[in-house]
C-alpha cells in the first residue's frame, strides 16, 4: 500500500510526516494502515528499502494532511 497504488513518488507537500522506527523487515504498509488510519487522513506510508537487497530498512513514514491528526497518532501510539 505504499503510495496507495499509484505510480511515481506521491506529492507530499503540505503533509505532517511520523517517522515510526523498529518496524520488522516483513512489516508492509497494508500493516501499519489500520494502526494509524483510526487518528486522522493516512496519505501516504513509505517504508525505505535497501538499494543492494530490496528488503525493508526498518523503519517507515506515515504522513497525514492534517497536523492535529499526526499529533494524536503520536500521542496515542507513543
Amino acid at each position: 500500500m505504499s503510495h496507495f497504488g499509484r505510480s511515481g513518488p506521491p506529492d507530499i507537500a503540505d503533509t505532517y510526516s511520523l517517522l515510526v522506527l523498529n518496524i520488522t523487515f516483513r512489516t508492509t504498509a497494508d500493516d501499519l494502515f489500520p494502526l494509524f488510519d483510526k487518528y486522522g487522513k493516512v496519505v501516504d506510508i513509505f517504508i525505505p528499502k535497501d538499494r543492494r537487497t530490496g528488503e525493508s530498512r526498518g523503519f517507515a513514514f506515515v504522513r497525514y494532511k492534517y497536523a492535529d491528526e499526526a499529533s494524536k497518532a503520536v500521542d496515542r501510539l507513543d
